[in-house]
């Protein structure tokens, strides 16, 4: 078996196993942090917060409003900030929302990115308590 990068140590604490190829951890160390992840991610849909947000995006009136922003904003605002063209597929709220209707319903508010820059941006908020707003 040929790897195109050389072997390295788990990067877990005492563990003395090969990292799996292009990761940072060993098999079973990289399923301990797997299943840890989606238990944090299955412990933050259960807030009332989450729950809250998440009726906001069930509704009718956001499903109509979020086409017509796509429409009039169809490219992904964090690409163009960098020179690149892609299309848009998420609404993004700026800043965060956590439940409130005053801040969901905003358009001023609202942002139109591409799916992996709103994954990006969303996980930045929600597992590492940040954002790049100022």
């Amino acid at each position: 078996m040929s790897y195109d990068r050389p072997l390295k140590l788990c990067a877990a604490r005492s563990c003395d196993e090969i990292a799996e190829p292009g990761e940072a951890h060993c098999p079973e160390h990289l399923e301990e942090r797997r299943t840890a992840s989606n238990a944090r991610k299955a412990q933050a849909k259960l807030t009332a917060v989450a729950r809250a947000g998440a009726e906001l995006y069930r509704t009718t009136r956001w499903r109509r409003l979020r086409l017509i922003h796509l429409a009039a904003h169809p490219l992904c605002a964090d690409c163009g900030s960098v020179g690149l063209v892609t299309a848009a597929t998420d609404v993004d709220h700026i800043k965060p929302h956590r439940g409130d209707p005053a801040l969901f319903w905003a358009r001023s508010n609202w942002q139109s990115l591409c799916h992996p820059c709103h994954s990006r941006k969303t996980a930045r908020e929600v597992w590492h308590g940040g954002t790049d707003q100022a």
